[in-house]
């Protein structure tokens, strides 16, 4: 009999034990997690931009080189050769040296780890901060309609729940005439082992630990509704980093300015 009871409570052991530890760590996740993965991506992110920046410098201020010339809808801030931009997802705002000087800036960033990156940048720069909106850009509802004359988004459209959404609500906050700059990692072509890749590691793990999509064709869906951009040029590129396997994931991009 107490062989048989030391049987049984092992085997209770043996089961009960990993059930209990896999409830709590989804307790743990459910509670913390979300919090956990935003602030471990705003912390990698912060690094992990530093090399990216550095490599990309000189092709952004050849991308950006335009919104210096063009002008606001907002006759006082015409007449001061200002602009009103949105940035969505500026992160820790590695963006603002290229933005024209003293430009009124909003920022809409769902990550609140950001912000304190964010400000610090912010602090050394000449953009002159209105807003900052921690929401997500399929809902930007504190933006008015038609109030912003330059839309930006850099390796941010990977990670919105929906593009379409996203696309929608830039369309509705520029003022007529006003520019979205666009620069996002791309599906490379069908038929390359990057395109499997992609597909296979968004399919399993990426989507879930970064909350990115490596499949997504941003240049065919900026250009897919004819009713949102007047006029759209852009191209796809590979960016110069290529020994880094996170950055050859993501190695093909494009850049775009999409017209109201």
């Amino acid at each position: 009999m107490a062989t048989t009871d030391v049987v049984v409570q092992k085997a209770l052991y043996f089961c009960l034990v990993p059930i209990l530890l896999i409830f709590l760590m989804f307790m743990f996740i459910q509670k913390f997690g979300s919090s956990l993965k935003e602030r471990l991506i705003s912390a990698f992110w912060n690094r992990a931009m530093v090399k990216y920046h550095t490599a990309m410098q000189d092709i952004k201020k050849i991308h950006f080189h335009s919104m210096n010339y063009h002008k606001s809808a907002d006759l006082y801030l015409r007449n001061r050769g200002l602009l009103r931009i949105l940035e969505i997802g500026a992160g820790s705002g590695a963006n603002f040296e290229f933005f024209p000087p003293n430009s009124k800036l909003t920022v809409v960033e769902p990550n609140a780890f950001f912000e304190p990156l964010f400000y610090k940048r912010q602090s050394k720069s000449d953009i002159k901060m209105e807003k900052f909106i921690l929401t997500n850009a399929e809902d930007m509802k504190e933006v008015e309609d038609n109030s912003m004359d330059v839309v930006v988004s850099t390796l941010v459209l990977c990670s919105v729940r929906n593009v379409k959404q996203t696309l929608k609500e830039v369309h509705r906050v520029l003022a007529p005439g006003g520019k979205f700059y666009y620069w996002e990692h791309v599906h490379d072509v069908p038929g390359t082992w990057l395109h499997f890749l992609q597909n296979l590691l968004t399919y399993t793990i990426w989507d879930l630990c970064f909350g990115c999509h490596l499949n997504r064709n941003i240049d065919h869906l900026v250009a897919e509704d004819k009713t949102l951009f007047s006029h759209i040029d852009q191209k796809r590129f590979d960016i110069p980093l290529k020994k880094s396997l996170i950055w050859k994931l993501v190695r093909v991009h494009v850049m775009g300015v999409a017209t109201k």
